[in-house]
């Protein structure tokens, strides 16, 4: 096998499942879990898993991309739909007794990797900070201090910030450019929105 074989079949072989064929998930101490069907594009592990243990390994990571094997293909579904509720106001995988949703728990985070919808829960105890102030300590900056909808990571914002000086990106070209990597196909509509000519 020459070398341009090697490539395409292991590019290939991240296309499917690789070799992780079996029904029991390694994340799992019990061999009747449900079987491995999710996997992350951002992680370094490739492995399959099953949602239970995806969910719990992305606590910390809300933002990573997550797909589903179908029995044919992979398909993009988020950790929201599968169950994922980020806490802000107490540490990372503690829980409000009194949690508030978002907005119409319609909360979307612009991130380096796309645009993701995120299922975000603000603290509501008596000695509770604004959500404003409880997504800026998260490390979110807020499109708004008003019943926040969504917002963009500091870390998106440095990234841009950097672009922006080496290569004079406008703000318009490096938001689409973020939409492609979350839906390439121009198929899904992405619901955050703001006034791009501002920037």
């Amino acid at each position: 096998m020459n070398e341009r074989d090697l490539f395409l079949a292991e590019l290939l072989r991240h296309e499917g499942r690789g070799g992780y064929t079996s029904d029991v998930c390694p994340g799992c101490p019990c061999p009747t879990s449900t079987p491995p069907r999710y996997r992350c594009q951002d992680c370094l592990d490739s492995q399959l898993y099953c949602g239970l243990c995806i969910i719990q390994y992305h606590i910390r990571l809300p933002t990573h991309r997550i797909e589903e094997w179908t029995g044919q293909f992979f398909q993009r579904i988020s950790l929201k739909t599968m169950g994922l509720r980020v806490q802000l106001g107490h540490t990372i995988g503690e829980r409000c007794i009194l949690p508030k949703k978002a907005f119409n728990d319609e909360f979307v985070l612009i991130d380096t990797n796309g645009v993701h919808e995120i299922g975000l829960d603000f603290c509501g105890c008596t000695t509770s900070q604004t959500h404003t102030k409880q997504l800026l300590r998260a490390g979110w900056y807020p499109s708004t201090s008003t019943d926040p909808r969504s917002a963009a990571t500091f870390r998106v914002l440095h990234h841009y910030h950097v672009l922006s000086f080496e290569s004079k990106t406008s703000a318009y070209e490096f938001y689409h450019s973020l939409v492609r990597l979350t839906d390439n196909t121009g198929l899904t509509r992405q619901k955050v929105s703001f006034n791009l000519s501002k920037c």
